[in-house]
């Protein structure tokens, strides 16, 4: 007998809706979780597109109502890594970095996915000496200062526009010749007189002593100058958390898990939900979306399971 009828992988928008849809059909389930209950909702300040909040809701206040959900459920969350997934004839088997394994019918992936880096001098050297992830978590630090955000999608002018409630001047640096972001959140930046837009420009390199003092870009032009900032933050892409999904599922050429009906991957009785799959379009909605689609392919799967 397995361990658990179901193991999730990964605690955020998608896993946590996995977990209650699972649990609520009876079933054991064990969600793994390496950081915090909640995923990356507990970063984002205000959410304004998820429905059943006219006004919005805050992203720490959501994420702690979707665990709470899930534990009153029967969902059992444990703090854990998990550093490998394995699928056998008779079971899926996933073990973590602390030795614990654990047995189950089926394994949900929903690990999500990080904030690409920049690849530039400095960005490695800075981290936490200037350089952050999360506004919502750091800004603070920054209360009148100069920051620079890098990135013009809806991630990146979120941040900028957060950001320039605190600090005196936030730069925000784009790439391409345009802001990516909705039009709503652009004209939000646009009108905010605290940001500075850099639009068509790439950052080369992040100067300082022992913290973050300027960045240097590179306009269209080719030509080079320095900002002078005191933090940098950086949101120009992600990259999906599939180290260990890596040696067993087949993964796009961006990294992202193939899925086909239900959700399910091209390894049968394993599913993949949220940032983590091919095709998603990185919203908490949809991420709720995914966890429903695949708890309910998965719990037809373990009905089949039984019946054979």
């Amino acid at each position: 007998m397995f361990d658990y009828d179901a193991i999730i992988v990964g605690g955020g928008p998608a896993g946590l809706t996995a977990g209650i849809y699972l649990t609520r059909a009876g079933y054991r389930v064990l969600l793994l979780e390496k950081d915090s209950f909640g995923g990356q909702l507990k970063n984002i300040e205000w959410i304004e597109n998820y429905p059943g909040f006219a006004e919005g809701v805050a992203g720490p206040e959501l994420a702690s109502a979707m665990v709470g959900q899930a534990a009153r459920f029967g969902v059992e969350m444990k703090i854990a890594e998990v550093a490998t997934v394995e699928s056998f004839s008779g079971c899926r088997s996933v073990t973590c970095a602390d030795g614990n394994g654990y047995t189950c019918g089926v394994v949900i992936a929903a690990t999500g996915s990080k904030s690409r880096k920049l690849g530039v001098p400095g960005e490695d050297a800075f981290h936490s000496r200037g350089i952050i992830e999360c506004a919502l978590c750091d800004g603070g630090a920054f209360a009148g200062k100069i920051v620079a955000v890098c990135g013009g999608g809806d991630a990146g002018v979120t941040e900028a526009l957060y950001l320039a409630r605190l600090a005196s001047k936030v730069i925000l640096i784009e790439a391409e010749s345009c802001l990516t972001a909705s039009s709503v959140i652009q004209k939000r930046a646009l009108a905010d007189g605290k940001i500075e837009l850099r639009c068509g420009t790439s950052v080369r390199q992040i100067v300082g002593d022992n913290a973050v003092q300027a960045v240097e870009i590179e306009g269209p032009d080719g030509s080079r100058e320095q900002l002078p900032v005191d933090g940098v933050l950086v949101h120009v892409g992600v990259d999906p958390n599939t180290a260990c999904f890596e040696d067993t599922l087949p993964l796009d050429e961006s990294g992202f898990v193939k899925v086909g009906n239900g959700l399910e991957s091209e390894v049968p009785l394993i599913f993949a939900a949220g940032d983590i799959r091919a095709g998603s379009p990185r919203q908490v909605a949809s991420a709720v979306g995914d966890g429903t689609i695949a708890a309910i392919a998965a719990q037809r799967a373990l009905q089949l399971a039984v019946a054979d």
